[in-house]
């Protein structure tokens, strides 16, 4: 019954489940991108309404192109990997973690699973 809402993960016990509630905090964040990329459009004279249309529909193929890997742990690093050796994509994300946004990302989800466990309130220093 769950997988037709969406799918299931067993958890073997709470800090597995908290664990694993880290990454479904991100859905602000991931908005948080769309719409800078959409104010980005925008400033490049792109209407808000197709902006927002056209990055709506590329996100959803995006995610559903490494949803269709299911379990298999290596389709990210697959997907990766079939970016176009010295294109656009590849350059993109190596510019991205040239800039430290994983890295950012980490300490985002360290900082969440911290306030789960009751440790901290899940805040990070500001960066100067």
């Amino acid at each position: 019954m769950l997988n037709a809402l969406g799918g299931c993960v067993e958890c073997a016990n709470d800090d597995m489940m908290n664990t694993m509630m880290v990454p479904s905090c991100l859905m602000g964040p991931m908005y948080g991108i769309m719409r800078n990329n959409r104010d980005w459009l925008v400033k490049q004279g792109v209407s808000p309404e197709d902006a927002s249309y056209f990055l709506g529909k590329t996100y959803l193929s995006i995610v559903q192109d490494a949803e269709r890997g299911g379990k298999d742990p290596t389709r990210f690093d697959e997907l990766i990997k079939e970016q176009t050796p010295g294109g656009i994509n590849e350059q993109s994300l190596g510019n991205l973690e040239q800039q430290g946004v994983f890295d950012a990302y980490n300490n985002a989800m360290d900082a969440i699973k911290s306030r789960l466990e009751g440790k901290t309130d899940g805040s990070l220093p500001k960066s100067k």
